[in-house]
């Protein structure tokens, strides 16, 4: 994949900005680290051996729940709370699920057929703003994916791993890489500057 110029990063800055409130994406990190505090401080009690196990599992249920909530409040819709499945809201063109990483290891993306196909639906933000096909001319950006990526590389005092940094990640379609990458924290400034 080629190289994102800073106009193209910029272009897709502002498609992001405009479908997605920043209120909504600041909602979504807040839920992020609610839900990992939750899913640890339930998973303390466990010992050693099933620690991690138990941690995994809480945090994944307090995180999608908190993460429900959060796009509930803020009007993106989402899918019914229902076991391992992925929340999925909507804001504007953007379906917006959630994503753990650890510690940075960007394994297993692709295990998972729902996030194959929601990032297939990046298709046409990659022809207009990142590759262009040389033979089809650009088409207008209909709907796209933005994952909401929780990188999981700190441990707490109890050994369990934390929750560090929270990502707004636009997906390529063969979720091989991304098309766009940025902390939470950095891209809220872009409010102010696109405004």
């Amino acid at each position: 994949m080629s190289t994102i110029s800073a106009t193209e990063n910029k272009e897709l800055e502002k498609l992001i900005v405009e479908h997605i409130p920043r209120d909504a994406l600041m909602a979504c990190e807040d839920a992020y680290y609610s839900g990992d505090m939750k899913g640890r401080q339930h998973s303390a009690i466990f010992l050693s051996g099933h620690k991690p196990s138990a941690a995994g599992q809480n945090k994944h249920f307090f995180i999608n729940e908190s993460f429900h909530e959060a796009l509930q409040v803020h009007g993106a819709d989402p899918t019914p709370l229902r076991g391992t499945r992925l929340v999925l809201g909507q804001f504007g063109i953007f379906n917006i699920a959630r994503l753990n990483v650890p510690g940075h290891k960007w394994v297993n993306l692709r295990r998972s057929a729902t996030r194959k196909k929601l990032a297939e639906l990046n298709t046409h933000i990659e022809r207009k703003y990142v590759q262009g096909d040389l033979f089809a001319a650009p088409s207008n950006v209909a709907q796209g994916t933005i994952f909401i990526v929780g990188v999981m590389d700190g441990t707490d005092e109890n050994g369990i791993a934390q929750l560090t940094q929270v990502l707004v990640a636009l997906p390529a379609p063969n979720l091989k890489s991304w098309l766009y990458i940025s902390a939470i924290a950095d891209f809220l400034n872009l409010y102010d500057q696109l405004d």
